[in-house]
């Protein structure tokens, strides 16, 4: 593998948990390939008559808690003097979040990879792209009608509740069937009946767990995690206090995600994080996937650096 130029783009890089950072596992393994990581300085993406351009580092990533990083030789730098891009800043999804994707497609896409391109990012929502799976997720609505939801939840007796634009299991709501607290809480995500939201069948395996799945440029990984959520939160996510285990996808399993592997490469999305519950899918997580470091560590496997390998395929 030759030497590349990769630049990352995400949250205050001072900020993140090296133990289970996503994008510090694939920032270490870029440079145990040799490529030379970049970091883009917060707030400096920018766009002149010569394409996109921002305030950027070079990194030295260290495997050390208390100064794992060392930012040098920065200066102003064109975006398309990169080989890659990792587009790696968290949700909310908001207004800026998408600014952010106008100016990336500005990049020359022949000169350089970015994963996940901003197209995308803009054109497929983490919780709606999981509707090109009809068959293979839990029953859904999606809607600011609250006549619509109160009908839903008549139906499934126990349904969940998420925002659109969210991440790590924030705003999320289990509504059961003689829940009093509709009202208020559709008026707080809806924004008063102006904004959609999702609401989903309750699913009764949520009880043993969430699968975290991890696909990379059309290929599924096999190896994957369940998240547990403790018995006072309905939600597993680490972020609410789940716990994790190894899991190994089944056949069955494995099927589905690779029908879902195979939309995503055909739509340009080379790394994401695929949600199941039981073998019904709930999530698709395209903007920031995690869980690369708990893989690596219950499966004893290096997933960064297959990362960086199966790019070029």
């Amino acid at each position: 593998m030759s030497n590349k130029k990769v630049l990352v783009i995400m949250d205050p890089i001072e900020s993140i948990d090296i133990a289970k950072d996503t994008t510090y596992q694939l920032m270490c393994s870029a440079q145990d390939v040799g490529h030379d990581v970049y970091y883009l300085l917060p707030n400096t993406l920018s766009v002149n008559s010569f394409g996109s351009f921002g305030s950027i580092g070079k990194l030295k990533i260290k495997k050390e808690k208390k100064q794992f990083y060392k930012i040098i030789d920065t200066g102003i730098e064109q975006l398309s003097n990169f080989d890659y891009i990792l587009m790696r800043k968290d949700p909310p999804v908001d207004i800026n979040y998408i600014y952010q994707t106008y100016l990336l497609d500005l990049v020359n896409s022949k000169q350089t990879k970015i994963i996940n391109p901003g197209s995308s990012l803009r054109n497929f929502n983490e919780k709606l792209i999981t509707l090109n799976f009809p068959s293979h997720i839990p029953d859904t609505i999606v809607t600011s009608n609250k006549e619509q939801i109160e009908n839903f939840k008549k139906k499934h007796k126990k349904i969940i509740l998420k925002p659109l634009n969210l991440m790590g299991g924030r705003s999320i709501y289990m509504l059961e069937e003689n829940d009093k607290n509709l009202n208020v809480i559709f008026e707080d995500m809806t924004n008063m009946g102006r904004d959609p939201i999702i609401a989903q069948q309750y699913l009764e395996e949520a009880k043993d767990g969430d699968k975290r799945i991890i696909i990379i440029n059309g290929e599924v990984i096999r190896e994957s995690v369940i998240r547990i959520p403790n018995k006072n939160d309905h939600r597993s996510n680490l972020a609410s206090g789940g716990s994790i285990k190894k899991y190994l996808l089944d056949k069955d399993e494995l099927k589905i995600c690779k029908k879902v592997a195979t939309f995503l490469k055909k739509e340009n999305i080379q790394f994401a994080g695929l949600d199941m519950i039981g073998n019904k899918i709930t999530e698709i997580n395209i903007t920031s996937p995690t869980c690369v470091a708990e893989i690596n560590k219950f499966h004893n496997i290096n997933l960064g650096k297959y990362f960086w390998k199966k790019l070029n395929d």
